[in-house]
């Protein structure tokens, strides 16, 4: 069985693959990830060929605490341990110039890393185990949905992943990601919001791209099931009569339709039900995915940033 629970045993059987440049899945308070030893460079290719994943998107490096930082990165600076002391361990990732014993590939090949330290139990306990900084992106075939439960990295995956099941990721997508190497700039974003981080270290810039860059997860299409998706507003909703077309509704509902699925109406519950549901929308074999957008404000912005790039085109 490659679905196991955190207990010590298994724990131990993850960190001896770690130690032989294996791989392993585990649970974080974001999505599940897909790990290795950040330092072993061919356990980096691995992960890179088993997800598919362009040698130019750079993975995030897993961390315990802080002191892990200066295995790996030069330029920390006070407004980082602000931004630590406030939001590690979470789903913030720092983006800093790294050190030259790190190698590029688990880099994307750039300069920098993107580093974080989770606070999901399952996560930092494999990170104490193994006693060195894991690189994971999250654990699924790229630039299609992150997996939000052990069940979902199984299904991608297959069989030959030791998956560490810590049950259903708390958050439900992808960390923030704030590039520290100049001028404090949100890359990607997630459910620490601007507003909460500017509160921190004062104002940065937002600037969220569609091409690949230092941080993961910033391709214009990204996050996407197999199925098309578009995105649709209330009433549009209420206008579709097509039994070949999955539904996700906020107050909307079709005419008709194969299969309606309801979500929730506030951000933070929204967000942890909007991977499960578009895997379960993608396996009815739908021709077509419409989604009623959710309303516009701060606090649904990471959501929006993850709708446009599933539907995105190829």
């Amino acid at each position: 069985m490659t679905i196991c629970q955190p207990n010590k045993e298994a724990i131990t059987k993850a960190t001896t693959l770690l130690e032989e440049g294996g791989v392993v899945s585990f649970a974080t308070e974001t999505v599940y990830g897909l790990g290795c030893d950040t330092f072993n460079r061919d356990a980096i290719e691995t992960i890179y060929a088993i997800k598919n994943r362009p040698k130019n998107n750079p993975m995030i490096a897993h961390i315990l605490d802080v002191a892990w930082v200066n295995q790996l990165s030069t330029g920390w600076s006070e407004q980082c341990d602000l931004l630590a002391e406030a939001f590690w361990p979470g789903p913030l990732t720092i983006v800093l110039p790294k050190k030259e014993t790190v190698p590029a590939t688990a880099c994307g090949g750039f300069s920098t890393i993107a580093m974080r330290c989770p606070s999901h139990p399952t996560a930092r306990m494999l990170l104490a185990s193994f006693d060195n900084p894991i690189s994971a992106p999250s654990a699924n075939v790229s630039g299609h949905i992150s997996p939000t439960t052990a069940q979902h990295v199984e299904d991608e995956l297959g069989a030959e992943v030791l998956v560490l099941d810590g049950g259903p990721c708390e958050k439900g997508i992808e960390s923030t990601v704030l590039s520290m190497v100049a001028t404090p700039t949100i890359l990607r974003l997630g459910s620490i919001s601007t507003d909460s981080i500017e509160s921190c270290i004062g104002g940065v810039v937002c600037n969220t791209p569609a091409t690949q860059t230092n941080s993961p997860g910033t391709t214009s299409r990204h996050y996407a099931p197999r199925t098309p998706v578009k995105l649709f507003t209330k009433q549009k909703i209420s206008e579709i009569n097509d039994d070949t077309c999955v539904v996700l509704v906020l107050h909307g509902t079709p005419k008709r339709a194969n299969q309606t699925i309801s979500m929730p109406t506030t951000p933070d519950a929204y967000a942890r039900s909007l991977y499960a549901s578009l895997r379960e929308a993608d396996t009815t074999h739908a021709k077509c995915i419409a989604i009623e957008s959710p309303p516009p404000g701060i606090q649904w912005n990471a959501i929006h940033d993850r709708l446009r790039r599933s539907c995105a085109e190829e």
